[in-house]
């Protein structure tokens, strides 16, 4: 039997027993007390045993993420600079097809306009029936609506992500405060608060803070 199936038998031992033992006078709690030396002992030999072991796996892992990552960061950069170079066009392509737009908006704004005054001309007159056709041509004056001329390539695409920035904490805790924004908005800072009530204990007094007292039991092996 090797060293690591000895311990697994010395390891089992102490669960089974714990879970039949009880403590309902002083000697049993005495007893269990001396159980749980005995057990920090077997987690030092359970340490000694594996944490070599585990330095070494931790030793090569580290040694093939770095490897890896070496590998991984030009190809990283190139990729970087390939999407910055295709959003740049992206965004050139579509500052140009709005400036586009807008022209062509113009253009049947004016066209419209034009036809418009040729009707209210005409009805001056009393062409009612040319005033009402050139009024009939205007309303149909349309703007064609122009899209972003962007190639396709196959496996290729362009999403949006959207995320929230918060400009004013306090604003936010009005609204929140107010009912205006769900409380999910607010996520409490629970390292803070406990650091908090480790070091002021039961002194804690913030509004919508509990103090939970929490008791355990340390031991050591000696």
């Amino acid at each position: 039997m090797t060293d690591i199936q000895t311990l697994a038998v010395e390891v089992s031992q102490p669960l089974a027993e714990a879970k039949q033992f009880r403590v309902s006078n002083s000697e049993q709690y005495q007893a269990a007390g001396e159980r749980l030396k005995g057990i920090k002992l077997l987690l030092k030999k359970v340490g000694d045993t594996f944490d070599p072991i585990i330095s070494k796996a931790h030793a090569a892992h580290r040694e093939a993420v770095a490897r890896k990552k070496e590998h991984e960061q030009p190809l990283m950069y190139a990729e970087a600079l390939y999407k910055q170079a295709m959003l740049i066009y992206q965004a050139e392509q579509e500052r140009v097809r709005r400036a586009e737009q807008t022209r062509l908006e113009e253009q049947a704004r004016q066209e419209r306009e034009k036809l418009e005054a040729r009707a209210a001309k005409a009805a001056e007159k009393g062409k009612e029936e040319k005033a009402a056709e050139l009024m009939a041509q205007a309303a149909t004056v349309a703007t064609p609506v122009l899209e972003t001329r962007i190639p396709t390539v196959t496996g290729i695409s362009t999403r949006s992500t959207w995320k929230a920035e918060v400009v004013s904490k306090s604003e936010l805790i009005k609204a929140v405060a107010a009912g205006a924004v769900p409380q999910a908005a607010l996520i409490p800072d629970t390292a803070f608060l406990n650091q908090q009530a480790r070091s002021l204990k039961s002194e804690l007094n913030y509004p919508g803070v509990k103090v939970v007292e929490v008791q355990g039991i340390a031991s050591r092996s000696a």
